[in-house]
């Protein structure tokens, strides 16, 4: 889903002033929302309900925008824009919040570094007199007061500032410790509510991810997922009974309207193994083979 515009293009006057009057009047629907991200950066976020027991991305981001819920999982399938679409939803929280504060902490350096710079790519004509100064390697200021910042994974880092938003990029990668100490961070101020959202894979069996959903009922969280087929391009002229998604597709590709070339998908499906494909690409739970004991249940047999 990246999205490189030119930065020589200049924003006509009417385009500054109706990004303006977004700011100030909010947008009217979650399609008002959607229309204005397609419009301006070209990103049409995929809407469909591919798999009927997942959510389209455009769920999400319209949910998160208009607080609609606070804390929440993304759990999504790899090259699906889960990072992407955070950093959309930072750059928008930014924009049209005044004194809107969000740290982004990744499983790695690399990672956080990875939605900021997904973010920066939306400081795009009319946007840039927006930005106090310049956008620097790890932190943005806003003229309204907003600021997104990186955090390293220390405790140093994490239980330092106090921001209304908290995005945590790939936990299943996250020390234990580092994710039970971010969990504090976030702090409502500005009229502006406390959120944790959390984006990842889930890829280990038992792992940080894989507990964080089992217990997002308890903890509060809403899940929103999706997979490789509710972000795919809508296909088109296949004989879906010689296809070799068939067995996973069953023909619901037909009604998607994402991004994912279908032929990347096919390819990938080839050169891994299905366990892989299952968890990474269909976000099932992750297989349990080669583990000893594969009974084992963390609710069951720890206490």
């Amino acid at each position: 889903m990246a999205w490189n515009p030119d930065p020589k293009v200049a924003a006509p006057r009417e385009i500054r002033q109706l990004v303006d009057y977004h700011r100030v009047c909010g947008f009217g629907n979650p399609e008002e929302l959607l229309d204005f991200i397609e419009v301006f950066w070209g990103i049409h976020i995929p809407r469909a309900k591919v798999c009927p027991e997942h959510t389209p991305p455009a769920e999400y981001i319209t949910a998160a925008f208009f607080e609609e819920v606070m804390d929440c999982i993304c759990w999504a399938n790899r090259g699906g824009g889960k990072t992407f679409n955070g950093a959309l939803v930072t750059w928008l929280d930014s924009v049209f919040k005044a004194g809107c504060e969000t740290k982004i902490l990744g499983g790695s350096g690399e990672q956080s570094l990875r939605m900021y710079e997904h973010m920066k790519s939306f400081i795009t004509p009319p946007f840039q007199h927006l930005i106090e100064g310049e956008a620097l390697r790890s932190r943005t200021h806003l003229v309204n007061g907003s600021n997104v910042q990186i955090l390293t994974a220390s405790m140093k880092s994490v239980r330092g500032p106090h921001p209304q938003k908290l995005k945590l990029d790939e936990v299943d990668e996250f020390d234990d410790r580092i994710y039970e100490a971010s969990l504090l961070i976030p702090k409502s101020a500005s009229g502006i509510k406390a959120s944790v959202q959390i984006y990842s894979t889930m890829h280990k069996a038992y792992g940080l991810m894989n507990r964080v959903v089992t217990e997002a009922a308890e903890s509060g969280y809403r899940v929103f997922k999706w997979c490789v087929f509710d972000v795919m391009e809508k296909c088109l002229g296949r004989d879906c009974e010689n296809c070799e998604l068939w067995e996973d597709c069953e023909g619901r590709a037909k009604d998607a309207d994402g991004f994912y070339p279908v032929e990347d998908a096919i390819s990938a499906k080839r050169k891994i193994s299905r366990e892989t494909w299952e968890s990474e690409m269909l976000c099932k739970m992750p297989s349990l083979e080669g583990l000893i004991y594969k009974e084992f249940d963390l609710a069951i047999h720890v206490i």
